[in-house]
């Protein structure tokens, strides 16, 4: 597991929020910190969401907001703060810089073309999970809920998955070649899966848009 994987599994985002001072209502609901709030907008569990600035996410997207730090020293400071028993590695690995991706070394053919098809996996993988977070911003958007609005299940799903889906991300465009081969060996199946959510849902999507037009054309023949 990566270190933010093992902070959110250890700490909610309603801990990091109480932890800084935030106070949370029994109904999980808080005044939000990140705008002038008045009374209470953000519902605090697992993950938050303010329902009027829009802003939500993880415990560690939450206290990187909070004292305007990156994600990773969010996640140091959780470790420490919290007294957590997770070892901190070297922070480039969690930089977002080019230099960080470097080439599997190969010395045979054999190895050259494992290498290739290891290339042709990740362009694919990146591909999938670039699609997924579209779907995900913009189910964020378009089921974002009143206060007192249940939730609906493509709005929940957006925020369980967004922070990991960029974790995900800043491995396969950014990650050495020794956390890349890592990720195809661990995280191959998840990729698929999420590629099967995708395809599953732009197939209701557009099953919708033909019914509607079917009934449009209908609708017309019958005035006509």
């Amino acid at each position: 597991m990566t270190l933010f994987e093992q902070v959110k599994e250890c700490v909610t985002a309603r801990q990091a929020a109480e932890h800084y001072g935030i106070k949370v209502k029994r109904n999980g609901m808080a005044c939000c910190p990140f705008h002038k709030d008045r009374h209470p907008s953000m519902k605090a569990d697992k993950i938050y969401h303010c329902f009027a600035c829009g802003v939500g996410g993880d415990a560690i997207d939450f206290t990187a907001r909070l004292f305007g730090i990156s994600q990773y020293e969010a996640a140091k400071k959780l470790v420490e703060d919290f007294e957590l028993d997770i070892k901190v590695g070297n922070r480039s690995k969690y930089e977002r810089t080019p230099r960080n991706r470097a080439p599997l070394k190969q010395k045979q053919s054999k190895v050259v073309m494992i290498r290739e098809k290891l290339e042709q996996w990740l362009k694919h993988a990146t591909d999938v999970l670039i699609r997924y977070l579209k779907w995900i911003q913009f189910w964020k958007e378009f089921y974002r809920p009143e206060p007192e609005e249940e939730w609906h299940e493509l709005f929940t799903e957006a925020l369980a998955n967004e922070r990991k889906i960029n974790d995900y991300l800043d491995v396969l465009m950014f990650g050495t070649g020794e956390e890349i081969v890592e990720f195809f060996k661990t995280k191959r199946r998840e990729v698929e899966k999420i590629e099967e959510r995708i395809n599953e849902y732009q197939r209701g999507v557009l099953d919708g848009i033909r019914r509607y037009c079917e009934r449009g054309d209908a609708y017309n023949r019958r005035c006509q």
